[in-house]
């Protein structure tokens, strides 16, 4: 008998929610279908403000929070519609939610993610997972990145080391050994500096194939500016943010070199430090050849990012298409597979990846009203 659960996740770059029906019967994990949500620009604009803010109401976050979830009600009902499904046919909600803020290291650690769950479920007649990092964080651990424990129940059949790099707004990496623990973290920026910068300047929510940086050249002074960030330094488990990552903290940097740059310039070295900050991290594992290294999120669009990471390893770039996985919806799949974790009552021990203490339960669970 089929287990359908729905996924939803909505990354940084705030363009669409990522949408999926999955059956999970018996721990099979089956994709039964997928589609994107567009998100309109009114929200987008108001997300962008609200990570922006460092002084959040009470009543901003309430309003964001219905506002998304109307978001994320509207993702369900479409996938529900295009695979032909009633709410009775799904098990649960598996909804990241949209981040506003992340902050585990600061004296009272958070996460913060929009779209309340009661409305969802209130709305779809269907049981809500969401809040999936803040046990995490109450444990001691980061709350991210979460996705390293799909990875190993994903992609570890074949018992052959691999690495799963996603390049969302934020870039991780899963390192998969058999012989040994999995473990995962936040590299630095992915997409997010890049996204902002071109919001800055040419007006457009993302650099496309990654052809305004082309255009540009990197400058070695700002980019030895940037690599020397704190965050850089830290040993894993390590998470951030585009709250941390953002617009100001590319002015400071700037604001430390002796000349001024040309926008195009600044985007192809905030390209490199992308490059640089998750090569370094590649590199750190000293990968035996016959180890190959996954991509997934969207940073597999920009064409010349990709270039500039396949130059930088001398190795091959490889999607998770390789494995079977769309790398467009391999998050949104995590976060339907982490609600019937938290529907089955299973716990999960992090201390190898995000530093928690004990096993913590991921998620939150909220039935509709009846």
């Amino acid at each position: 008998m089929s287990k359908l659960f729905i996924g939803l996740m909505s990354g940084t770059s705030v363009d669409s929610v990522d949408t999926v029906l999955i059956d999970l019967e018996e721990d099979n994990i089956q994709l039964i279908g997928s589609c994107s949500y567009p998100i309109s620009g009114e929200i987008k604009q108001a997300v962008f403000s609200a990570v922006k803010s460092n002084s959040l109401s009470i009543e901003e976050i309430s309003q964001l929070d219905e506002k998304m979830a109307r978001v994320f009600i509207g993702a369900v009902q479409k996938i529900l519609s295009k695979e032909k499904k009633d709410s009775k046919d799904i098990i649960a909600i598996g909804s990241h939610g949209q981040t506003i803020k992340h902050s585990p290291n600061s004296p009272n650690p958070f996460s913060l993610q929009v779209g309340e769950a009661k409305i969802i479920a209130n709305s779809t007649k269907i049981t809500t997972v969401t809040d999936f990092r803040s046990q995490d964080i109450t444990a001691g651990g980061q709350g991210a990145p979460l996705t390293p424990i799909f990875h190993e129940k994903i992609f570890n059949t074949d018992q052959k080391k691999k690495v799963i790099v996603n390049i969302g707004g934020i870039t991780n990496l899963t390192s998969i050994d058999p012989s040994n623990f999995v473990f995962g973290y936040d590299t630095g920026p992915g997409n997010c500096l890049m996204d902002i910068w071109s919001r800055e300047h040419i007006k457009k929510d993302y650099d496309e194939e990654g052809n305004w940086a082309a255009s540009g050249t990197s400058e070695e002074e700002l980019l030895k500016i940037m690599l020397n960030d704190d965050y850089f330094k830290k040993n894993y488990p390590k998470s951030t943010g585009p709250d941390y990552f953002n617009l100001n903290w590319i002015y400071q940097a700037i604001s430390k070199c002796e000349r001024k740059f040309q926008p195009q310039d600044v985007q192809a070295t905030l390209l490199q430090l992308t490059v640089k900050t998750l090569t370094e991290g590649l590199l750190e594992l000293e990968l035996d050849n016959d180890e190959i290294i996954f991509y997934c999120g969207g940073g597999l669009h920009n064409k010349y990012l990709m270039d500039q990471i396949e130059k930088e390893l001398e190795r091959e770039i490889f999607s998770t298409y390789e494995l079977g996985v769309n790398p467009d919806y391999l998050e949104a799949i995590s976060f339907a597979w982490f609600a019937k974790q938290r529907i089955d009552g299973r716990s999960f021990e992090l201390s190898k990846i995000t530093g928690s203490k004990g096993k913590v339960f991921l998620g939150t669970i909220t039935e509709p009203s009846k």
